[in-house]
């Protein structure tokens, strides 16, 4: 069914609602025959406990129920059930982009994302942040700036995550699943109080297992399995009245292969390369791929590597004494990781030299490694007070993220030979302060005042180059900068400091209904682009092996730092519920429109810089400040249950991003064009999901059988240069039985994209100045069936 038939049908149901339906079964327990009331809906979005009608903040939550009913294994996941949030990793597993209000983030180095990921209130770097949700207790879906209530800035939002704390009862539970690639996890978690009303322990874990679901053209082990190990121990101290602390210790490890590409074209022959012999085998590998979608080529990478460990400890202390509050929330997390893909998409190429021996060459168009070791502390203190009538939080925040060990990248584009390029080692420091605070005095009972602010400073330094042949230690690259050498090898740093704020109203006129109309300043410090350009072939040099640039090379000095990232919003939203006899809901609406400056934009430099090139820019690509964009929407979130035991939902975002201005601070290559048309413009026009959950009136073996639904639909997403990615409508279906014979036992069969649809949920080189593009093809229909255990 075409997208736009689908979005007016939808759009007609919602109309139907007419009045505001009930809050989405996303936060109403599954175990209930009835669904949960509005004011059972509990958020944090402003840090402390509220109703979710009564926060002036658009939110899309749901609960550990919710995220079991549709079948949600991992955060992308989240992307079909809350419609304006994306999800994708760009340039592997482990580099993670989200994207929120036409926000999103560039695939490049340490860089602050646009939308912040905070696991038990601890913000996440952009790396590493797909975590998975086994005895995760809600999710958040936070929209538009927050940095006035959070330790992070941000400037499209926040994906609030919180995992079950421990509590004073003996409980738990074990589930095992399996399904169609022989799929296989088991998780489970048990709850030990130990020390009445005074300490407790809680362990969860997840094992999961999937053999590869795409295979390799050219041999190889294949793509896209699952091999994933994690657990979670989480203590509870509460010695004395006021006094609570719980502290979570973290493991996570991934250990797999790539992501499969699919080629998507060709942009150019490759006669224009010089390299007319390999034309043949380029359209034979583009038959190839377009008769099977779920395959890829393997390039020569042995199915490359997405290998992820992650360790982290949290804590979180708090102390309450009369009507104020003192937290402190400290984190430090390690991520280590080392993905290997094949970005062109093709095969190892043939190149005849001429000779009887040998008769060719292989030819490599673009594979891509990287390294990361690091580590990330952060601390944020806060003080929190509710009074009759006026509450606020002043807090301050403190990151300090740097090299574990030894960190960078390798890209191996256009290699005669197939030899590899050299390890060009980066590494980043960053540190961030910031004092913020918010206040909310109610001027009636029924009108309240919200005002917020905030500063930060930040400041970021980084060392990097080519040293030797494999990658090197943060101390080996400044050793080696100390020298002075035009080696390309070298450390540069930036600075910068900003104010955000937040200033709004809050209208309620009777206690089902909330109004609302907030302003509020979001930010995104300065950062880097890596290594530091001074070899002739960054700087202007004269030099034939500078091809693409007429032997004249490319200068990228103006593009070695960026600068802060400003985002102005307005946001007017109406919150409302009710009950009519027995059936209840909610409709809510947020409207709003950001003024977006000195927005980033990605320039891939693979063409531009010649291979092997020592200071070639981290991760093949610069990020530079170049354009202001406009961008306003409009958010829906409806539904309805006509009877206790059915709730129908439809929730959907609109986006408009318009681009008022492109300026490029230097003088662009001539084979890197940025107009109006490649701005990137992350988020879909339009995404919305319909759902449907049903608690059946049979009750087969004495159980309680519900069947759950989920429509999700998407216009053109995400890209790269302009470009966008097609649209595309999934389906995914549950089935549970609950309570089997009075026990606490469950099973449920499950299937995601229920009509098997071919999509692309990813770009990977979209770029018109590149010989071929390529993309990550979405996941095929999968099912399931599962087990569970509750005690």
């Amino acid at each position: 069914m075409h997208t736009k038939i689908l979005k007016g049908a939808l759009f007609s149901t919602a109309a139907l609602f007419a009045i505001p339906a009930a809050a989405q079964e996303s936060a109403a327990p599954a175990r209930q025959a009835e669904a949960a009331s509005p004011s059972d809906i509990v958020v944090t979005a402003r840090r402390r406990a509220e109703r979710l009608q009564d926060v002036s903040v658009s939110i899309t939550a749901f609960s550990a129920d919710a995220l079991e009913r549709s079948t949600v294994q991992t955060v992308s996941d989240v992307k079909t059930i809350a419609p304006g949030f994306t999800f994708s990793s760009e340039g592997g597993k482990d580099n993670v982009a989200l994207t929120l209000r036409g926000i999103g983030q560039l695939p490049l180095g340490e860089v602050t994302p646009g939308v912040v990921i905070y696991l038990n209130d601890i913000p996440l770097p952009s790396v590493g942040s797909n975590v998975p949700t086994y005895d995760i207790g809600s999710i958040q879906v936070l929209k538009g700036p927050q940095g006035t209530l959070f330790g992070r800035n941000t400037l499209g939002g926040a994906v609030v995550i919180g995992s079950e704390k421990p509590s004073y009862e003996f409980e738990g539970y074990v589930e095992g699943t399996y399904g169609r690639f022989d799929y296989r996890e088991i998780q489970g978690a048990v709850n030990i109080p130990i020390v009445e009303d005074k300490v407790a322990f809680r362990a969860a874990g997840q094992i999961r297992r999937q053999d590869p679901r795409t295979i390799a053209f050219d041999g190889g082990p294949g793509f896209d399995n699952i091999h994933q190990d994690g657990f979670r121990l989480s203590l509870l101290l509460e010695p004395v009245d006021g006094l609570k602390s719980t502290t979570i210790y973290e493991y996570f490890k991934g250990d797999e292969l790539a992501g499969g590409l699919y080629l998507l074209r060709e942009n150019y022959p490759f006669a224009a390369l010089g390299l007319g012999a390999a034309q043949p085998q380029v359209g034979a590998a583009l038959a190839t791929q377009r008769a099977n979608r779920r395959g890829s080529f393997d390039g020569g990478i042995d199915g490359g590597a997405a290998y992820r460990k992650t360790t982290s400890i949290t804590n979180d202390t708090s102390f309450t004494f009369g009507a104020l509050t003192l937290r402190n929330i400290f984190g430090y997390r390690k991520n280590y990781s080392y993905q290997l893909i094949n970005t062109g998409g093709l095969p190892i190429l043939e190149i005849p030299t001429g000779l009887a021996n040998p008769a060719s060459v292989p030819f490599t168009l673009f594979t891509a490694s990287s390294v990361l070791d690091r580590q990330y502390m952060t601390n944020e203190t806060q003080l929190l007070g509710d009074f009759n009538g006026f509450n606020f939080i002043a807090g301050v925040f403190y990151n300090n993220d740097k090299p574990a060990g030894a960190s960078g990248s390798q890209f191996t584009a256009f290699s005669v030979g197939s030899v590899p390029a050299p390890a060009v080692t980066a590494h980043v420091r960053n540190k961030n302060w910031a004092v913020y605070g918010q206040i909310g005095y109610e001027i009636t009972d029924k009108l309240k005042l919200n005002l917020g602010a905030r500063y930060s400073w930040d400041k970021v330094s980084a060392c990097g180059g080519a040293i030797g042949t494999t990658y090197a230690t943060e101390a080996t690259c400044l050793a080696v900068a100390g020298t002075g050498a035009i080696d390309g090898v070298g450390t540069v740093s930036n600075k910068g400091q900003e104010p955000s704020w937040t200033i709004g109203l809050d209208y309620k006129p009777n206690p089902d209904w909330l109004l609302y109309i907030v302003s509020r300043r979001g930010y995104r410090g300065a950062n880097v682009n890596t290594p530091l350009f001074e070899t002739p072939f960054t700087t202007g040099g004269v030099d034939p092996a500078c091809v693409s640039t007429g032997g004249v090379c490319a200068d990228l000095r103006p593009f070695q730092k960026t600068g802060e990232e400003t985002i102005t919003d307005v946001e007017v939203g109406s919150k409302y519920n009710y009950h009519v006899g027995s059936a209840r809901g909610l409709l809510n609406i947020a409207a709003y429109y950001s003024k977006y400056k000195n927005a980033l934009q990605f320039l891939n430099s693979q063409t531009t810089v010649p291979n092997g090139t020592p200071d070639s820019p981290s991760n093949g690509s610069l990020a530079v400040n170049a354009a202001d964009l406009r961008i306003w929407g409009v958010e829906l979130e409806a539904s309805i249950s006509p009877v206790p035991s059915m709730t129908i939902s439809f929730n959907a975002a609109y986006t408009n991003v318009q681009v008022e201005r492109v300026t490029i601070p230097g003088t662009l290559p001539s084979t890197i064009v940025l107009g109006p048309d490649q701005v990137n413009k992350y988020s879909p026009t339009f995404s919305g999901t319909a759902s449907l959950s049903w608690i059946m009136p049979i009750r087969p073996a004495d159980g309680e059988l519900t069947f759950n639904a989920d429509l999700f639909m998407t216009d053109d997403f995400g890209g790269q240069n302009g470009e966008k990615l097609p649209g595309y409508e999934l389906a995914n279906a549950r089935l549970d039985l609950r309570g089997i014979a009075g026990t606490r036992l469950d099973l449920g069969v499950f299937v995601k994209n229920v009509f098997n649809v071919k999509y692309y949920s990813a770009s990977s080189v979209l770029l018109p100045s590149f010989p071929t593009s390529s993309v990550y093809a979405g996941e095929p229909r999968t099912w399931g069936v599962s087990a569970k255990y509750s005690f």
